[in-house]
């Protein structure tokens, strides 16, 4: 029987024509919180941009090995472009994304950690953390179980 995680991955290849591992795909499920936290004020300014240009780079970088640099560009290039699909689309995917990583991260500590750290990295991003992102911060949290 297919994980929640699989299950979301598949219908979200039926929407997006991408070619992404389930690794892939699951290191971006534990990145949706901090996309929402970036567009929690409407707005998506450019040193969360850049923080999330950065991620692809470092993806495209963890998961390409062995691949030669034009591979790589094309990687880096299919992150980048999830991630602004899924910044402009957070409505659409946001109960089915966050039910999945809630069940895929229930009883992993580091991966708790992992999500609430990024939240903070990118709401600190552009000028400290503003109340809105605060509030998305916790919300998230909450409904991602991620105090210990």
């Amino acid at each position: 029987m297919k994980t929640q995680v699989e299950q979301l991955l598949d219908e979200y290849k039926k929407v997006r024509n991408i070619d992404l591992t389930l690794d892939q795909f699951t290191y971006i499920l534990n990145l949706y919180p901090s996309l929402i936290v970036c567009m929690c004020d409407g707005v998506l300014d450019k040193g969360e941009w850049d923080g999330v240009l950065r991620l692809a780079k470092g993806l495209a970088m963890e998961y390409g090995d062995g691949l030669g640099d034009p591979d790589l560009e094309r990687l880096e290039q299919s992150f980048r472009t999830e991630f602004r699909y899924l910044l402009d689309n957070i409505e659409k995917w946001q109960k089915k994304f966050l039910n999945a990583l809630k069940n895929h991260i229930s009883d992993s500590r580091t991966d708790k950690e992992f999500v609430l750290e990024s939240m903070y990295l990118f709401a600190n991003a552009a000028d400290g953390i503003s109340d809105v992102e605060q509030e998305t911060i916790e919300m998230l949290t909450e409904r991602l179980s991620l105090e210990h």
